[in-house]
């Protein structure tokens, strides 16, 4: 009895609703409901746009080709390093000879050598702040042939599996494990791209 009262209920309200309803609003509405219907039927005719995600940054971290290119950086930092650091070495004990030197040699001389001291020591400053600018350079170039090549297998293995987007693993907060083509990608690429020759630039007096 309860239900039947309840159903009785909603059938007079929704009939009052109807009622103050104007029937121009009604004939809207139509139109939109049919307009929709239409749209519905186009868009369950395309194809569904499939989608993955690929840890970009984890896979080039990853790889065997940037893995032998920070090696290599590492390595020629380490040789420039060491060279400052005997450049730095000789400059101090030309400081401690010329301060030695100093209650022996007239005050214009000892002037001059200070000058020439301090420009060495400016020279040697600037010699290391350009080797490390040319060595960031040499490592960018470097990654930059590892990115290209690792975006041409993204699209490579997006295109052999019918996906229609890729979207960054760090531009997205969840996704499905089985969405992600990271591991094939990273395959891939250590397969296609396994070591990248590093062009040293290195400025002249450095080594």
């Amino acid at each position: 009895m309860r239900q039947n009262l309840l159903a009785l209920v909603l059938a007079q309200g929704f009939k009052i609703i109807i009622m103050k309803v104007p029937i121009s609003f009604i004939l809207f509405a139509v139109l939109v409901l049919h307009t929709s219907f239409v749209r519905a039927q186009v868009s369950s005719e395309l194809e569904p746009v499939s989608l993955a995600v690929v840890d970009f940054r984890g896979v080039l971290a990853k790889s065997e080709a940037a893995r032998n290119i920070r090696l290599a950086v590492d390595e020629k930092r380490e040789e420039l390093r060491k060279y400052f650091l005997e450049v730095e070495n000789s400059l101090r004990d030309e400081q401690k000879n010329l301060s030695k030197k100093r209650s022996i040699v007239t005050a214009e001389a000892f002037e001059q050598r200070a000058r020439n001291l301090k420009e060495k020591a400016q020279s040697a400053q600037k010699l290391a702040q350009t080797s490390n600018q040319k060595l960031k350079k040499s490592f960018d170039q470097a990654m930059d042939k590892v990115q290209k090549e690792l975006l041409s297998i993204v699209a490579e293995v997006a295109e052999e599996t019918g996906v229609g987007v890729v979207l960054f693993r760090s531009a997205i907060v969840i996704a499905v494990k089985k969405l992600d083509i990271s591991k094939e990608v990273l395959q891939r690429l250590n397969k296609k791209l396994p070591e990248v020759k590093v062009r040293f630039e290195m400025v002249k007096g450095s080594k």
